[in-house]
């Protein structure tokens, strides 16, 4: 076999495997691109793919972001690196590099076995390949000799992707079938899970070919063994909550298409009703914002002003962030803030606005004037002060400001670690090493420490902000419950992988992340710090915010990427302190355009409502913000919820009031 890209490979199964003829091509191209699915790019699909490869040994791999006749093959920077590749390849066959940039790059793979790539920006991104040994073989069925795919004998991560003490783990483990799975789901928008599709099971289709695991086992059909072994539940219909919540949640469908952007250029807001007091408005979809004359790219995150009125809207695919005014949906300004701005948080005691830019060394700071547009200030570095203790690019993702305006902590994931910035003395104050790809930092009400969910090592990082200088206090083993080899699950049955946002309930009494491999929402108790409980999420499970519920407590709602539902959490019902109770109350499917919007939602292959990730319920309801809102908004909150950590207030924060803003 001298090369087989993957869209052949259907027309091979059709005429028989050994019957197929091969184009001879000396490399496979991959082109980065901003769209969504289809991030590294062969131009060819198979069962919904268009981001796997098949080559010889000794062929070579090209990434394309820069070409010399068509351009930048996406707006945002990117990286591509070696996440999974076969234990035996050598260092010549892997990629990396120390920056996000627009450059090209080719490998050449010589050991068999699958490799994957990421962006270490956007770790959705990824693209793969299987070296094929042409004699590596089986027998089908019907007796015939056919090839069988060459996965691995063993499968190496970059980043500690494996877990601690694991090492390289077995491709038919339950966490090597596990990551091939989601492969196939992250690169293949038709495998998406559908929420419109009550009744019907959900099964995503993966290649129906013969692939050779560890110690030469051969599986015959792909297809059959990943979706027996992990698929097959069956839709359900809409669930809507018992109890409302208070006013709205704004959540980036950031994979749904709309006809004047394109697919270049995707991305919306839906915008959910779920405390009207017309009882047959909540828990629907009523606004749709592309933002189409902007080209907005990929909006990831929000942030409110203090008085609610505008929203400030991230693209992580870009380097803008816009305004967008509340009530009526409508752009309000477009400033450039820097390459691949991720999440934006105001400062509580100065209402400026802080945005990281992951592909960039620092933060962004922008002033605000009275009638709520934005100026640029400075850029904070994330840098540690002491010159010599200078690193590669930080690339902050999603920050977390103190509940007093007073610091800053970033997950900086491109160096491992996480940085503390006090305002007052206007440096990091500390730089700490926490774990594989830190993607998300959220403090305690009281900014006593706070808590860092990194990605690749499954794990979250508790650091103790009071102590002189901050020391971390340990990291949470995510996958502590979970045996990678046969995917049993022990202890108390919680489980999250791949970790994503991880803030802090308002009251300070737990820890919630979206994990987007296990696909399961996991709950620390911050009194221990110990892993309490998992429920089960959706595909690609990501964002996590808190908002008000109607006559006191807290909803945690919950995005996810692969997905078009927000699951609206109940995660202490009985507000006793205990979540052993804890339970999915309802949920809102976000495909609805027939409301208002500002671009048509692309009816054929439009990932209609896909692409969860950034989520805003509306008011601000954590300790520092809540304090702040106008009284329209007090009203409709309990004492407790107007003060969510009395211990921790500043003596006048009750007392102002915005809404004169």
């Amino acid at each position: 076999m001298k090369y087989l890209q993957v869209a052949l490979l259907m027309t091979g199964l059709m005429l028989g495997a050994r019957d197929l003829a091969l184009a001879e091509q000396a490399t496979v191209n991959f082109d980065v691109t901003d769209i969504p699915g289809y991030w590294f790019d062969t131009g060819n699909q198979i069962v919904g793919t268009r981001s796997l490869a098949i080559i010889n040994p000794g062929d070579k791999v090209t990434f394309t972001q820069n070409d010399p006749v068509r351009g930048r093959t996406s707006e945002s920077l990117h990286t591509v690196t070696s996440l999974i590749f076969p234990a035996a390849a050598v260092d010549s066959e892997k990629l990396d590099q120390s920056a996000a940039n627009f450059d090209n790059f080719h490998v050449t793979l010589k050991t068999p076995g699958l490799y994957v790539f990421v962006c270490k920006v956007h770790p959705y991104m990824l693209g793969g390949v299987i070296v094929d040994d042409p004699n590596t073989t089986t027998v089908n069925k019907k007796g015939e000799t056919v090839p069988a795919f060459d996965i691995g004998n063993a499968q190496g991560g970059a980043n500690d992707l494996h877990l601690e003490g694991v090492g390289d783990f077995p491709s038919n483990s339950n966490l090597g079938l596990r990551l091939l799975r989601a492969f196939f789901v992250v690169t293949s928008p038709s495998n998406w899970k559908d929420y419109t599709k009550v009744g019907l099971p959900y099964k995503p289709a993966y290649p129906p070919v013969p692939v050779a695991l560890t110690g030469g086992a051969v599986v015959q059909d792909l297809n059959e063994a990943l979706q027996t072994t992990f698929d097959g539940e069956t839709i359900p219909p809409p669930k809507r909550p018992r109890i409302n919540g208070v006013g709205e949640v704004w959540v980036d469908s950031q994979y749904e298409l709309t006809d004047r952007k394109g697919p270049k250029f995707p991305g919306t807001i839906s915008v959910v009703e779920v405390g009207s007091f017309f009882p047959d408005r909540n828990w629907k979809v009523k606004r749709k914002i592309a933002l189409p004359h902007q080209k907005m790219n990929n909006g990831h995150n929000m942030w409110a002003s203090h008085n609610q009125r505008q929203i400030y809207q991230t693209e992580w695919h870009g380097a803008s962030l816009f305004v967008i005014d509340r009530l009526t949906g409508r752009f309000m300004q477009e400033i450039n803030v820097g390459e691949d701005p991720a999440h934006v948080m105001t400062r509580v005691d100065t209402q400026q606005v802080h945005v990281s830019l992951n592909g960039e060394d620092g933060v962004m700071e922008l002033d605000r004037n009275r009638w709520g547009f934005l100026r640029p200030h400075r850029v904070i570095s994330m840098q540690d002060p002491d010159p010599n203790k200078k690193s590669d690019p930080t690339q902050p993702h999603a920050h977390w400001m103190g509940f007093d305006g007073k610091t800053m902590a970033t997950p900086n994931a491109n160096t491992a670690d996480s940085s503390l910035f006090d305002f007052e003395k206007d440096e990091v104050v500390s730089k700490l090493f926490t774990g594989g790809l830190p993607i998300a930092a959220a403090m305690m009400p009281d900014s006593s420490k706070y808590y860092v969910s990194n990605y690749l090592s499954h794990t979250t990082s508790v650091i103790d902000m009071k102590a002189n200088p901050p020391v971390k206090i340990k990291d949470i083993n995510l996958l502590q419950n979970y045996n990678p080899i046969t995917g049993a699950v022990g202890g108390n049955g919680a489980i999250g992988g791949l970790p994503i946002q991880t803030p802090v309930s308002p009251d300070g009494k737990f820890v919630i992340t979206g994990n987007t491999l296990t696909g399961t929402i996991t709950i620390i108790d911050t009194k221990t710090d110990t892993l309490v409980k998992s429920l089960i999420c959706d595909p690609g499970c990501h964002g996590v915010n808190f908002g008000a519920k109607r006559g006191g407590g807290y909803y945690a709602y919950v995005t996810s990427k692969f997905a078009n539902r927000l699951i609206v959490l109940d995660y202490d019902p009985n507000r006793d302190g205990d979540a052993s109770d804890a339970e999915i109350a309802g949920w809102v499917v976000l495909d609805n355009d027939n409301v208002s919007k500002d671009d048509a939602i692309t009816k054929v292959e439009g990932n209609r409502g896909q692409g969860g990730q950034g989520v805003l319920p509306v008011p601000n309801v954590y300790n520092g913000w809540v304090q702040k809102l106008p009284a329209i908004w007090k009203v409709q909150l309990t004492h407790a919820q107007r003060h969510p950590f009395p211990q921790a207030e500043n003596a006048d924060a009750d007392a102002h009031d915005d809404d004169h803003e």
